[in-house]
This record gives C-alpha cells, structure tokens and sequence, in this order.
C-alpha cells in the first residue's frame, strides 16, 4: 500500500473526509485503492465526466487543477 503524505494543504483546499478534498472553485480529488495502491481521481468543476485526470500523489493531483480556468 502506498500512501503519500505532504506537509501542508494548499489555502484553497480543505480536506471533506479521509479520501475526497474539495477545493473553493469546486473541483474534487478522491481518492482511491486499486491493488493495494492509491490513485488520486481528479474531477474539474462542472464536467460531466466522473474524472478527468487521475494521479499518483496528494500533491500530483492538487497540481493538476493549477492554471485551470474552468
């Protein structure tokens, strides 16, 4: 099992609960166990798709939704 830990959440982001963070623009990360590792399910604001992106780290996934305009 691989979990990543950061030191510090980014100011616009609060974690919901033990695996879903949610940021002020309303984009979602979730996270989720396949195979004893975890993903990282990124969803922007307002797209109909379940995700968008999907990363292997907290901060991976955070640094996906930086400079999106959505």
């Amino acid at each position: 099992m691989t979990i990543a830990m950061f030191t510090s959440l980014a100011p616009n982001w609060q974690h919901v609960h033990a695996d879903w963070w949610q940021d002020d623009q309303g984009n979602r990360i979730h996270r989720v166990e396949i195979d004893d590792e975890a993903l990282y399910h990124c969803h922007f604001a307002g797209s109909p798709l379940p995700w968008n992106a999907v990363a292997t780290s907290l901060d991976e996934a955070i640094a996906v939704f930086d400079g999106n305009t959505e």
